[in-house]
């Protein structure tokens, strides 16, 4: 990766050595089985999809399961590209001692374990993925890209001349394996929600909190090991990254409206009645806490301004 190296390691007396002391035992790869249930419940939580909630969809049917059904469908492939396109790659520089810090042989390798734990992961979701959609008559094409994709693109094209793009991607799994989302936290245990489905999430949450002890440890090793001026561009960025993990996905959502018969007038009508902005502000800034209290942590709001920036993506106040 393309910044300045540093010799950094983790002190053994402040990294957990037993972080992955039991992950034969409890790795989905390594000691789970596929789930293959039926579908036999509801797809999703409603209660963490707003378009369901709308009445022009909660007083059919039909089209409420549907628009819950693809809510699922988006959060599997959304689980996919994250973990193929990102952070396998990003392991796999860890791994490989390709990373801006230095990484002793149990960190490496516990970042082949993350790997190894990813494509676990992107297998069992794709391979759901399939059932979901035979089981709701459901079209693969209607979703698109995640707006995470989108907007690494962007930051990325914007930052050329400043921060390399490995560096960028690097930051970003960062970030993201130590944000735990709703979905994660309440879909596994929400009784109306199919037991198969509630399996698939749970198995995945159970990996991830794992995957996020390692990250936010690794963090301030990261953010110690980059240049002050590398410190200066990357704090405009930081925060865009969490929002493109937590904020909701208009294009998607405007996008099952559309593939459900809806108008473009109407499709647009509905994201802005279920959408408020101080309320999704709110949730953003309540599910990145841990991940904000990692950056402190690490000195990231003792970059000149940084404060500000965030405050400005509401994330502080």
């Amino acid at each position: 990766m393309k910044t300045q190296q540093a010799t950094l390691t983790v002190n053994s007396s402040k990294q957990n050595s037993n972080l992955f002391s039991r992950w034969n035992e409890t790795s989905w790869i390594r000691s789970k089985p596929m789930r293959e249930d039926s579908i036999i419940g509801l797809p999703f939580s409603p209660n963490l999809v707003p378009l369901a909630s709308h009445q022009a969809i909660a007083q059919d049917n039909q089209l409420w399961m549907t628009v819950l059904a693809y809510r699922l469908l988006a959060h599997l492939q959304f689980t996919t590209l994250l973990e193929l396109n990102h952070v396998n790659p990003i392991c796999s520089a860890l791994a490989q001692g390709k990373a801006p810090v230095y990484l002793n042989l149990r960190q490496r390798n516990d970042a082949l374990k993350i790997y190894c734990d990813e494509g676990g992961h992107a297998l069992f979701v794709e391979l759901f993925s399939t059932q979901v959609k035979q089981t709701f008559f459901l079209e693969n094409s209607v979703l698109g890209l995640p707006i995470f994709e989108k907007v690494i693109e962007n930051i990325i094209a914007e930052n050329q001349t400043q921060l390399s793009s490995d560096l960028i991607k690097l930051f970003f799994v960062t970030i993201s394996e130590t944000l735990v989302t709703k979905v994660l936290k309440q879909v596994p245990h929400d009784p109306k929600v199919a037991t198969v489905v509630k399996n698939v999430i749970g198995d995945h949450a159970a990996d991830e909190a794992l995957h996020g002890a390692y990250f936010n440890e690794l963090f301030p090793i990261l953010w110690n090991g980059i240049s002050p001026l590398e410190k200066q561009e990357m704090v405009k960025v930081l925060p865009r990254l969490v929002w493109a993990f937590l904020g909701p996905d208009y294009d998607v959502e405007y996008n099952v409206l559309k593939a459900l018969g809806f108008s473009e007038i109407d499709a647009k009508g509905i994201l802005q009645e279920v959408y408020i902005p101080n309320e999704i502000a709110s949730n953003v800034k309540q599910a990145a806490n841990p991940t904000l209290r990692m950056f402190e942590k690490a000195g990231v709001f003792e970059v000149h301004g940084a404060f500000q920036i965030f405050a400005d993506y509401q994330l502080i106040s």
